[in-house]
């Protein structure tokens, strides 16, 4: 399957993608917290028991270090599903690593968005920014925003089109990560997931 995705609900719409290990970015997320947190094995075998694992709620007590080819895809119990917040932004700066927030919530839904936030070592201080693309419904009414140098690979004249959802569909989405080199095509191995989470 591909991430992001409606398939996992709230869990799977948004996914953090980093250019590093999965132990290493494990081991990274898990120095940020106090010796209440520890990392092992996540124990999973597909995207279904990851979903068990991570049901939406308080705060933040788990995050899902998921090998996709030779990136890492993250994946969090945050109370709306995951949200990766400023990691991908941390990781660039601290790890050297190009990393990623995006986001696919289809039309359907109530709050419709496609959201592509790309950072990296070379990306513009003091957040290592290197491009953001937002399509989204916030409640009634879309809005499209860039931030950033565009890419040579981006549909630029889809950002003219006269309805603001279609400037940015989840398909041009996808093809955006490929060419980013993000492997969308290979199958998460969930069976080598690594969990960062606090302890009870």
């Amino acid at each position: 399957m591909t991430l992001p995705s409606a398939a996992g609900g709230a869990t799977t719409e948004q996914v953090g993608y980093f250019e590093v290990g999965t132990t290493p970015l494990a081991d990274w997320i898990l120095r940020g917290f106090d010796a209440g947190w520890a990392t092992r094995p996540a124990g999973v075998a597909s995207m279904e028991e990851v979903v068990a694992l991570l049901t939406p709620g308080g705060d933040v007590t788990r995050y899902i270090c998921v090998p996709v080819g030779h990136w890492t895809a993250l994946l969090s119990n945050g109370p709306l599903g995951t949200d990766v917040g400023v990691l991908p932004s941390y990781a660039a700066r601290e790890l050297g690593c190009r990393a990623m927030r995006v986001v696919t919530v289809e039309d359907s839904a109530t709050y419709p968005a496609r959201v592509l936030e790309v950072y990296g070592p070379s990306g513009e201080p003091p957040l290592a920014m290197e491009r953001s693309i937002v399509a989204a419904n916030d409640g009634g009414r879309w809005v499209f925003e860039t931030s950033g140098h565009a890419f040579p690979f981006e549909n630029q004249s889809a950002y003219e089109r006269r309805a603001k959802a279609s400037r940015f569909t989840t398909d041009m989405v996808f093809e955006y990560l490929t060419a980013l080199g993000v492997p969308i095509d290979t199958s998460p191995d969930w069976a080598s997931a690594v969990a960062v989470e606090r302890r009870l």
